[in-house]
């Protein structure tokens, strides 16, 4: 009994990070300058992604948003990226596009900010 109520446990507690990791609401850890975040809505041939950032300070760098589809009509990678400068308590759509998804399409993707000496955040959405 203590063996499955163990596992019930782990299972909700792991729900529970997969839903709050896919959200993509920005983290509350604000132990960088910045945060990111994809967000995916489903359209009625596949999905909108959003890349987003918010500075909790000024923060500015170079940006990369990478999507990566697989589906049985093929496979496909978009990339979009520049520059980026942000405020403190500013919040900004860095990049966006619309991919068609098939039946049993998958996705990949990732936004990565940085600094040039380092990163300030990453995010990654996965289907």
């Amino acid at each position: 009994m203590i063996r499955i109520l163990t596992s019930i446990a782990a299972l909700i507690a792991a729900s529970a990070c997969a839903a709050s990791a896919q959200t993509g609401d920005f983290a509350e850890d604000r132990g960088s300058a910045a945060e990111c975040t994809i967000d995916v809505t489903r359209t009625r041939d596949g999905a909108l992604f959003e890349a987003s950032a918010r500075a909790y300070e000024p923060a500015s760098g170079e940006y990369e948003f990478r999507l990566t589809k697989d589906d049985r009509d093929g496979s496909s990678d978009i990339e979009q990226g520049g520059a980026f400068s942000l405020g403190a308590g500013e919040e900004s759509v860095l990049g966006s596009s619309e991919l068609s998804l098939g039946r049993g399409g998958r996705y990949r993707a990732r936004l990565v900010l940085w600094d040039g000496d380092e990163v300030l955040c990453r995010a990654e959405r996965r289907s």
